[in-house]
């Protein structure tokens, strides 16, 4: 395994100072960078609803197209508590004491995802090596679909911004029921190699599939009368749902035309500061949107969460102005599209992607983004 290394200190230029910035911002407001009031209470009202539409799908009172409904909005419920919760867990933002994080991360746990594998993947692979092409596995999880301007094009790719979106529906069933056994047989995350996994995680891996499995699917059925085929497609749309709405979430911030991709030499250096390279590997979307910032974890304001992952997603809203302006003083360039744009703009990306083998941003495509 060849390790990767950045080779410009931060010691300058716009990421030294937007630290500067970011820590000053604290400092001077006396404040936290981990959980707040508000972040408690969001977590609070989301699991009640989470827990109330889980109930009212046992009460047995709803049929049919109600029922599917109610599955749907539980499935999407419980995606936004673990884009709020599980996410920040993992990242150690909630709080300064790491067994709260940990206690915490198990939220993953919860809906049938190992926060152990989620960590190692997406803390040391992605976070690390974002669009680093050997190291980021986000950007070459399948060769269905080619995220990836330096991964090999297939005949096929030339449809993909036709077929990407049911590709992503598929994303959440993956990730529960597939995913975690790919990674049991994966030893290298990033620069970390482990060999062999934890016996206790692989115990807890199989016991977060039991659970999920029982509360999901055999206590619905046993409590509502439906038949098996029934309760399996209510199952299966809501994970079609879930996946939808983390594929247009989580891709689109890293795989468009504007986003770089950096391929180290044959020594593992990447030839760029990390904080750099990870602004510019990154696009925002709806940035001065509080209620799409509220709903998705803070992440479609995915510039400062890659920055600062540490920092609780609760103060991305304002810390991305700091962003914003600091970019603008340095000619920096910081994206954000409007929701609409940065869906147009990833598949207009994916379709050039299928056509040719190193595209390269053309202005063509550009559809007005927030740059500065």
């Amino acid at each position: 395994m060849q390790k990767v290394k950045f080779d410009h200190p931060a010691d300058h230029g716009f990421y030294k100072v937007l630290v500067e910035r970011i820590e000053a911002y604290f400092h001077d407001n006396q404040i936290s960078k981990k959980a707040n009031g508000l972040f408690w209470f969001k977590i609070v009202f989301y699991f009640i609803i989470t827990a109330a539409l889980y109930i009212a799908i046992l009460s047995g009172k709803f049929h049919g197209l109600g029922l599917a409904f109610l599955f749907v909005v539980f499935g999407l419920s419980i995606t936004i508590l673990l884009f709020s919760i599980g996410h920040d867990a993992s990242h150690h933002a909630i709080s300064k004491s790491q067994w709260v994080n940990r206690l915490f991360a198990y939220a993953w746990n919860a809906v049938g995802i190992s926060s152990y594998f989620w960590e190692l993947k997406h803390n040391f692979a992605h976070h690390g090596f974002t669009n680093i092409p050997g190291k980021d596995d986000d950007i070459d999880q399948s060769k269905l679909v080619r995220l990836n301007p330096n991964s090999k094009r297939k005949w096929f790719h030339k449809y993909q911004h036709l077929y990407a979106p049911f590709l992503y529906s598929l994303l959440s069933l993956n990730i529960v029921y597939f995913k975690d056994f790919k990674l049991l047989l994966q030893h290298n995350f990033g620069n970390r190699a482990i060999n062999p996994h934890p016996t206790k995680e692989i115990w807890i891996l199989i016991a977060t599939k039991v659970f999920v499995i029982s509360y999901m699917i055999i206590v619905p059925k046993m409590v509502l009368d439906i038949s098996w085929m029934e309760m399996l497609g209510y199952h299966v749309l809501m994970h079609l749902a879930i996946g939808l709405f983390i594929g247009f979430v989580l891709v689109p911030v890293h795989v468009t035309g504007e986003s770089e991709y950096r391929l180290p030499d044959e020594t593992g250096t990447v030839h760029r500061d990390w904080g750099s390279h990870q602004a510019e590997a990154t696009v925002d979307f709806a940035a001065e949107n509080n209620f799409i910032n509220w709903i998705t974890g803070g992440l479609n304001t995915h510039v400062i969460h890659h920055l600062f992952p540490t920092i609780n997603h609760i103060h991305y809203f304002q810390l991305t102005k700091i962003v914003k302006q600091t970019a603008k003083e340095f000619n920096f360039p910081y994206r954000n599209y409007s929701l609409s744009k940065v869906l147009i703009e990833h598949l207009r990306f994916l379709k050039q992607l299928g056509k040719t083998d190193n595209p390269t941003h053309n202005p063509q495509f550009d559809l007005k983004a927030e740059i500065v």
